[in-house]
C-alpha cells in the first residue's frame, strides 16, 4: 500500500505523525510525507522521505498579513479568547457568533496552512504518485481534497480534543435552521471551489476524514460522531539527554515548559510572576527557554535549572508535576509518564483540554488570563502535595498504555483503507 502523510509546515503538528508513518513503514507499505518546503530537513531527519509541495514561507504567501495570523494563532491573542470553545455559555453558540468565526478562520487560518500553491501542488503529486490512503493531520484539509481527486482513501489523524469539528457540526446545525437566502457556509466555498475545478464535489468526509485516527485517551476525547480508531500516542522528540539527566534526582523535580514556543511571546510580562512562584517549590525546577528567552530572562531563583530544549519523553519521568502551555504533544507525553499537570489554557482547544484534566483529576486548569504569581504558586503547592493528583495522573496512564500501539493499528488501517478506497 502506497501512503501519502499531508501537513503544513508546523513542526509540532507534523512530528506526532512520525511514528505512525514508521509504523507503516516498518509494516512494509511505502510512506511519503508532503509539506511545504520550510519542513523538508525536519522531514528528512526523521528518517522519512520528503515531497516538498508549494512555497517556502507560507506564512506570507498569500493575501493575510503574518500579523494577523499571528494575533489568531498565538497563545494569549485576543481573538482566540473571544469565542466560547469551551462551551460554557451555549446561549453564545449563535448562528452570528459561528458564522463569524467561519467567516475568520477559513481564509485566515486554514486557507494560510492550505494555501493555492500548497494545495495544487499536493493534488498534482497525489494525481501522479497515486496512493492508496492519505493520512493528513488535523487542519490539512488540502489531504482530503488531494485524496479525493486522485480517488485514495483519505483519515484525519489528531491528537486533542476534536474541537474544530465540534464547532462545525454546531455551525452546521445552525446553518440548517437559516432561511435559504441567510446560508452562507465558507468551509464549502473554499474546499467546494477547488474540488470542482478538478471535477469532484465538497462533502463534509473533506473536512472529517473518512475516519479520524485519534491519538487521546477516550476520557478526554469530544463526541463528534465520527469513526474513529484509537491509537496510543507516542512521542517523537528528537534531541540530546544531557548529562545531569543521567544522575538521579535527589529531589522532588518540576518541568516547566512552553514546547517549541518562545516564553516571552506567550507569557510576556507573566515570566517574572512564573519564576517568582517556581521558588516556592521544595525541589528542583526544569524550565525550558528558546534562545529568544534567555536574554530577558528576570533573575532565576537558585532552584530553578534554565535548559535549552531537552527531549519532554526523557524529562519527566523523572518529574512530579509539570507546567505546560496546554499543548497537545506536551500534554500527551505528561499522561504517558502519569504526571499531574497544570495546563495553562489559553483559547482554542488548549482549555479544553485542561478543563478535562481538572474534570479527571490528573491536573489543574489555570487559564492565562488567570495566571499570577499566587495562583501559580498555588496550583504548584496543590499539585505537589495532594497525593490524589499522582493517583489521578497514574490512572490515566493506564487508560492511555491500554491503547494499541501505532504498529498494532496497522491492520485496522489496512482493512478501513481498502473499505473506503473501494467507494472513493
Amino acid at each position: 500500500m502506497k501512503v501519502l502523510f499531508a501537513s503544513f509546515a508546523g513542526i509540532t503538528h507534523f512530528l506526532p505523525m512520525v511514528p505512525m508513518a514508521w509504523a507503516l513503514r516498518t509494516a512494509g507499505h511505502d510512506v511519503l510525507v508532503a509539506s511545504q518546503p520550510d519542513l523538508t530537513e525536519t522531514i528528512v531527519e526523521a528518517g522519512l522521505t520528503a515531497a516538498p509541495v508549494g512555497r517556502a514561507d507560507w506564512m506570507n504567501d498569500d493575501p493575510w498579513a503574518e500579523d494577523l495570523l499571528g494575533d489568531i494563532l498565538w497563545p494569549g491573542a485576543g481573538y482566540v479568547q473571544a469565542f466560547d470553545f469551551p462551551g460554557h455559555e451555549p446561549e453564545r453558540w449563535t448562528w452570528e457568533s459561528l458564522l463569524t468565526l467561519e467567516r475568520i478562520m477559513v481564509p485566515a487560518l486554514y486557507a494560510s496552512m492550505n494555501n493555492d500553491a500548497m494545495m495544487e501542488d499536493l493534488i498534482d503529486l497525489a494525481r501522479s504518485w497515486r496512493p492508496d490512503l492519505v493520512l493528513w493531520e488535523t487542519y490539512t484539509f488540502s489531504g482530503a481534497v488531494a485524496a479525493r481527486v486522485a480517488g485514495a482513501a483519505h483519515a484525519r489523524m489528531i491528537l486533542g480534543p476534536n474541537v474544530a469539528l465540534r464547532v462545525r457540526r454546531a455551525f452546521l446545525r445552525e446553518l440548517a435552521a437559516q432561511p435559504p437566502d441567510r446560508r452562507e457556509d465558507p468551509t464549502r466555498e473554499w474546499l467546494g471551489w477547488t474540488l470542482e475545478r478538478f471535477g469532484r464535489h465538497f462533502d463534509e468526509e473533506i473536512v472529517t476524514g473518512q475516519w479520524t485516527i485519534d491519538a487521546t485517551p477516550p476520557s478526554m476525547r469530544l463526541d463528534t460522531g465520527v469513526h474513529t480508531l484509537g491509537t496510543r500516542f507516542v512521542p517523537h522528540t528528537p534531541g540530546t539527554v544531557p548529562h545531569w539527566l543521567r544522575e538521579p534526582a535527589d529531589r522532588p523535580r518540576v518541568c516547566f515548559t512552553m514546547g517549541l514556543t518562545e516564553l516571552s511571546r506567550v507569557l510576556g510580562d507573566s515570566l517574572g510572576d512564573c519564576l517568582r512562584a517556581l521558588a516556592a517549590v521544595d525541589g528542583e525546577v526544569i524550565m525550558t527557554l528558546a534562545e529568544e528567552d534567555l536574554a530577558g530572562v528576570p533573575e532565576v531563583p537558585a532552584n530553578v535549572r534554565l535548559v535549552g530544549f531537552v527531549p519532554l519523553h526523557e524529562v519527566l519521568p523523572t518529574c512530579s508535576a509539570v507546567v505546560h502551555g496546554a499543548g497537545a504533544a506536551t500534554r500527551a507525553a505528561a499522561q504517558i509518564h502519569g504526571v499531574p499537570q497544570i495546563s495553562i489554557g489559553s483559547g482554542w482547544d488548549t482549555v479544553v483540554e485542561a478543563e478535562r484534566l481538572e474534570e479527571l483529576g490528573a491536573g489543574v486548569c489555570l487559564p492565562l488570563e488567570r495566571l499570577t504569581e499566587e495562583t501559580l504558586r498555588e496550583s504548584l503547592l496543590r499539585v505537589l502535595n495532594d497525593p490524589a493528583f499522582t493517583k489521578a495522573a497514574g490512572e490515566l496512564r493506564q487508560e492511555v498504555m491500554s491503547l494499541p500501539t501505532p504498529n498494532e493499528t496497522i491492520p485496522a488501517i489496512e482493512r478501513l483503507a481498502a473499505e473506503r478506497r473501494s467507494t472513493a
